[in-house]
């Protein structure tokens, strides 16, 4: 049936679109005044006589504006919840809407109507996966990520892995590493391990057992121990190499060691016996880590993605403590990796 012009009245609550796309309304106005009106609108009758807009804005727009009269529509008695799904399903199928905005309307309805991810997902003939991917962007993901998404520059996949971040300042450096690196969704994923591990712990273990060591590591949810020690032939029996690797294996840590990262016994003899000053010490250290870069630099990205890492090493503290007179070279090499941007912070284990 035609309804008059004067008889159609949008709800905000009920339609999927309220905004106008001045572009696509002036491709419709010639379309509607070459060729007539090819589809008819929807709306739903209310009690006062007039008819309220479920699908069709543009088309009624671009027929004010070319001074028509009515238009055909067709006429649905829905309740409210229905009628929003309409909206919905009918700018789903002509792609009219920006999956935040998807997201942004589903939200509302689940809120206001009570409904579950999966009874949406029913409602709408659409995926499970396809509800979750536009909440997540509605609500767990920066204004900045919505807006990336809305321009085409990052996907929904790329959102969704961008929305277990909960710092949102890291939700926008992260997305900008997608854009510049030219991540794949699971490109991302796998960087995304690295890049929450934002912390290196240390740990010594001089003048603790082997069961105390382990349940340190345990209590601080390390996952690798990078072993940054130069020589570990004579060593506390507990604590040599072989004997790390399978023990902390069997508790689901991983064990690395990385030599390249260690302090031969030429150098580290002098300067724990004060015959070398801990600034020429530092200066050497400096010098051997960058020098041995290319070796350790994979090794320590690898481990990123299994989980939180501790740096291990004889010396029980890092900085001089107690009897300790001397530094600990995990003290110097855990500030370099922080400030070379492989972590934000540092924890000692003590």
């Amino acid at each position: 049936m035609r309804i008059p012009l004067d008889k159609l009245v949008l709800n905000p609550e009920i339609a999927a679109r309220i905004e106008i796309d001045e572009e696509y309304l002036k491709v419709l106005m010639k379309s509607l005044a070459e060729d007539g009106q090819l589809h008819p609108i929807t709306v739903r009758p209310l009690s006062d006589g007039k008819y309220e807009i479920i699908d069709g804005l543009h088309r009624v727009e671009a027929a004010r504006r070319l001074k028509w009269k009515d238009i055909e529509a067709n006429v649905v008695s829905v309740d409210d919840l229905e009628a929003k799904f309409l909206s919905l399903k009918a700018n789903l199928v002509r792609r009219n809407l920006e999956p935040v905005q998807e997201g942004e309307i589903v939200y509302k309805i689940m809120v206001k109507h009570g409904l579950t991810e999966k009874q949406v997902a029913e409602k709408l003939g659409v995926s499970l996966e396809w509800v979750s991917k536009r909440l997540a962007l509605v609500l767990k993901v920066h204004e900045e990520v919505k807006k990336l998404v809305a321009e085409g520059k990052l996907s929904l996949g790329h959102a969704v892995v961008i929305s277990k971040i909960k710092d949102m300042n890291k939700q926008v450096k992260f997305a900008h590493l997608i854009l510049k690196n030219g991540w794949s969704i699971k490109q991302a994923e796998e960087a995304l391990v690295e890049f929450l591990n934002d912390t290196i712990f240390t740990i010594g273990y001089e003048g603790r057992s082997f069961e105390e060591f382990v349940q340190l590591l345990k209590k601080h949810d390390i996952k690798v121990v990078l072993d940054v020690r130069h020589d570990v032939e004579f060593v506390k029996p507990e604590f040599s190499m072989e004997v790390l690797k399978r023990q902390l294996q069997m508790q689901g840590i991983r064990y690395v060691h990385v030599k390249e990262l260690g302090v031969p016994k030429l150098v580290r003899e002098p300067y724990v016996e004060g015959k070398l000053s801990h600034d020429c010490f530092r200066q050497w250290y400096l010098w051997w880590v960058e020098k041995n870069r290319d070796v350790w630099e994979k090794q320590l990205r690898d481990a990123k993605r299994i989980g939180y890492i501790a740096l291990l090493c004889v010396e029980r503290f890092p900085k001089p403590k107690g009897p300790q007179k001397h530094y600990c070279h995990r003290h110097i090499l855990a500030d370099y990796l922080i400030k070379q941007g492989f972590f934000e912070k540092r924890f000692d284990i003590i």
